[in-house]
């Protein structure tokens, strides 16, 4: 069911993720709940061994399953910026065009595109 109407029939995932790709967002609820199920865990501990990691495969999912998401301009106009923003041949900057970014935030925002 296309997000225009899940937010046209106002279901309650709808009101739960603000109108805001909301099969998306449920996806991801739905497959990180299953994925710390106990019957998965030693396929976590082969994923991620730290925390770290375990934020790092998080933002991955998340950004990966988000950028389904095409009609929403505001999600396009920020996937953009980032792209931009990491690929951009003065170097990476933060997106108001401030701040050096370390190697490390360099390489994750690239990964996270």
């Amino acid at each position: 069911v296309p997000n225009s109407q899940l937010v046209k029939e106002n279901t309650r995932s709808a009101q739960i993720y603000k109108k805001k790709s909301v099969a998306e967002q449920n996806s991801v609820e739905l497959a990180w709940d299953m994925l710390m199920q106990v019957e998965y865990e030693d396929l976590r501990a082969c994923i991620y061994q730290t925390k770290e990691d375990l934020h790092r495969f998080r933002q991955l999912v998340v950004n990966t399953v988000m950028a389904t998401d095409i009609v929403d301009k505001e999600l396009q106009a920020l996937r953009k910026a980032r792209w931009e923003t990491a690929f951009s041949e003065g170097g990476a900057v933060d997106l108001i065009g401030k701040t050096e970014e370390s190697e490390t935030d360099q390489e994750n925002r690239k990964a996270t595109i």
